[in-house]
């Protein structure tokens, strides 16, 4: 090879290809792990929104369980979601603690989607 001639050797060309492969292969990795805590955000949130929705119907409703528990099913954001409600006495006989716990899906899962807690109280006679 002269002075005059100007270029990348194959050699060059490949290493190049090397580390943007590497570099490429690393992006797509992040992007991927950006995309699946996205979703599980999302899951999340509209699981939140679930729980919340089914223990305001409840203190509302006002349907006093005074212990045990239920299940339910809703549609919410294009998703189906199974709620589960367990109703534990508190030191008060006319207040109970209820505890809802939501699932993304047709079944229940070992990973609940949301979980939370409020009090209904006794109707007045």
């Amino acid at each position: 090879m002269t002075k005059h001639e100007k270029g990348f050797t194959l050699l060059e060309v490949l290493v190049a290809l090397a580390i943007a492969a590497v570099g490429l292969g690393a992006v797509s990795k992040a992007l991927y792990q950006n995309i699946d805590v996205a979703d599980r955000l999302s899951q999340k949130m509209i699981g939140t929104w679930v729980a919340g929705n089914y223990l305001t119907e409840q203190q509302i409703a006002r349907e006093f369980l005074s212990a045990g528990s239920s299940r339910d099913s809703v549609k919410m954001a294009g998703r189906e979601w199974q709620i589960e409600a367990d109703y534990t006495p508190t030191g008060d006989n006319e207040i109970v603690r209820i505890d809802v716990t939501v699932y993304e899906g047709t079944e229940a899962s070992d990973r609940p989607a949301a979980s939370l807690f409020g009090f209904i109280s006794q109707p007045p006679n």
